[in-house]
């Protein structure tokens, strides 16, 4: 979940400088855990066993076949037509040094976390290759660790590049699809089975997937599900895995792996200069800065301090009252660039908890009653747009549904209805029994929620509700959503990248910090298996158009605003290509690069 934080006006900073001078000058514990090797390592064998294990996957059917079982006639199709992308412009080097507004995460796991760990996305999602990848200005599927792929016979084929390599040097082949299914499988992870019944391992290079139906885009969507695993890193994988493995980095088959931590404070991320991909189009413009350097800040005040003494190169934000506050008056040198991305957002907003709050009529007393237009204008002094539903930005989806605005009214009708029908002398609705409607609200505390959660307070009261605020650390909220123990947080999480993927928040199937929700609904659980078997474009915006409108109607989700319009400030060391606004984050997009 990606956060913001607000900053009031006027705001002190003394005490704040002071510390940013202790954090930069106080020495702490550091070690090097690069997983580089400049060299190219032969393959460590798969385990004795390894062939009985992929027969005792219960998810998902994975078998061995040799490259002599490959059809002649597939037509493979080498994507090797696209525009570059980055800037031929840019140069190697440098540190860039920015700021990490989660949490320190608690473990460097690639899969099977027994916790949600945010710096995760930008360790491993932002990093590794997939098979796979769309382009970021046209939208068409282009190579990653495939050099090729195909559909034949009613599968998915994907061929190896044979130069791909993890960072320690040993090469990427096949099987090691297989083994990481197979080990994700024993970790309780089988998203791969949601997409496929069976895996077919074809010698070293080529690999092949049985998807369930045909769907938009079905290359990319097997590829998302499909990750390797270097069998020697992987040699000591065990029932004990989360606590022997849980301080290791894994190989990456990206430019990038872990090159220097300080426990709390940094993650630097050191750039493979043997990069397998280094001179690959598509690729070669990309990965530029020897170092990203995450400073793991929590309070904005520090972060803004620390980039106007030049102690951080590149500052992105969504704050436009932090904004307009520091940089009025701002050295002169610092650029300035703002912008709008049409990509799918964050859903941010209010998520119910069905489970807890069974009530339809309750629930859309709540939708009624909680001011968020009224709550926008104010964090963001009128400079946002709500978001129109929960899949908003799809290039496909362009429909309009049913909105909830704030109605006093209404709000007090569907209350009635639930049974909260006499008021207290307080002025909170109370059911015949004497119950009261007081509703907790979870929520991670910044700055700009804690004003949220006051300003929707405040209107729901003058509803006849009571809403509970309930600070609690990320890691706690995201605690509480596993395991189903609160009743309204204040939520969001990246969106998939080119099609809806409601099961993962909606469907009854849905766990962990993805699904706040809470669903068990058979009418629901349909319409999102609907918008999976689409395979066209029109067939997929009617699928979808269904579930966002089921999704008002059962009144789960308030909508909050969009983060469309990034600030970028940077000092003029750090350049960004024309035309890479597209991407949703500028670090992410690793096309920037550094000058002297």
């Amino acid at each position: 979940m990606k956060k913001a934080c607000f900053l009031s006006v006027g705001v002190i900073l003394t005490c704040a400088v002071l510390y940013l001078l202790a954090y930069m000058a106080t020495p702490s514990s550091e070690s090097t855990v690069s997983t580089i090797s400049a060299q190219q390592l032969p393959p460590v064998p798969y385990p004795a066993d390894f062939e009985t294990k992929l027969r005792q996957t219960k998810s998902l059917k994975i078998s061995l076949k040799t490259i002599d079982d490959i059809p002649q006639d597939i037509s493979w199709i080498c994507g090797c037509d696209f525009p570059e992308i980055g800037s031929p412009l840019a140069v190697k080097g440098g540190t860039l040094r920015v700021s990490n507004v989660g949490p320190f995460p608690a473990n460097f796991l690639a899969f099977g976390s027994p916790s949600p760990q945010f710096f995760h996305y930008n360790l491993f999602d932002r990093v590794n290759v997939p098979l796979v990848r769309k382009h970021p200005d046209t939208g068409q599927t282009i190579p990653g660790l495939a050099e090729a792929w195909a559909e034949h016979d009613g599968m998915l084929w994907f061929r190896l590049n044979p130069a791909a390599r993890y960072s320690n040097g040993r090469p990427v082949r096949a099987g090691d699809f297989a083994l990481s299914a197979c080990m994700r499988e024993q970790v309780g992870d089988i998203a791969l089975s949601h997409i496929a019944a069976e895996l077919i391992i074809f010698g070293d290079s080529v690999l092949a997937i049985k998807p369930h139906q045909k769907t938009l885009y079905p290359h990319l969507t097997a590829a998302a599900a499909l990750h390797p695993a270097e069998p020697g890193f992987y040699a000591e994988f065990g029932s004990d895995y989360q606590t022997r493995y849980q301080n290791r980095i894994p190989p990456t088959t990206g430019a990038y792996t872990v090159g220097k931590l300080q426990r709390g404070r940094l993650i630097a991320l050191v750039r493979n200069k043997s990069w397998w991909a280094k001179d690959v189009p598509g690729f070669r413009f990309t990965c530029n800065a020897d170092v990203i350097e995450h400073h793991f800040l929590t309070d904005e005040a520090q972060v803004w301090e620390l980039f106007l003494r030049g102690k951080l190169d590149l500052l992105q934000t969504r704050n436009i009252v932090a904004w307009q506050e520091y940089l009025g008056h701002a050295d002169s040198r610092i650029i300035q660039q703002r912008f709008e991305v049409a990509l799918p957002m964050p859903p941010y907003g209010i998520a119910l908890n069905a489970q807890a709050l069974p009530n339809v009529d309750l629930r859309r007393g709540l939708m009624y009653a909680m001011d968020m237009q009224r709550a926008m204008n104010v964090i963001f002094r009128g400079d946002a747009e709500r978001l129109p539903r929960f899949s908003y930005g799809f290039r496909h989806l362009n429909y309009q549904i049913p909105q909830y605005q704030y109605h006093p009214e209404q709000a007090r009708k569907h209350f009635a209805a639930a049974g909260f029908t006499h008021q207290g002398s307080d002025g909170i609705l109370q059911q015949a029994d004497g119950t009261r409607l007081s509703i907790r609200l979870a929520f991670t505390p910044s700055e700009k929620v804690n004003t949220l959660v006051s300003l929707l307070a405040q209107s729901a009261a003058d509803c006849g509700a009571e809403i509970v605020a309930e600070p609690l650390p990320w890691q706690h909220c995201a605690d509480a959503v596993n395991k189903g123990q609160h009743q309204m947080i204040f939520w969001a999480t990246m969106p998939s990248a080119d099609t809806p993927n409601y099961r993962r928040f909606f469907h009854s199937t849905a766990r962990g910090e993805d699904a706040p929700f809470c669903l068990n609904d058979a009418r629901l659980d349909a319409l999102i298996e609907q918008t999976e078997q689409a395979d066209t474009l029109a067939a997929a915006a009617e699928a979808c158009e269904k579930v966002d409108t089921y999704i008002h109607d059962l009144a789960i989700w308030l909508p909050g605003w969009m983060e469309n319009r990034v600030n970028i400030a940077t000092w003029p060391h750090v350049h960004l290509p024309q035309g890479c606004y597209a991407t949703y984050d500028i670090i992410e997009s690793h096309t920037f690069w550094l000058s002297n």
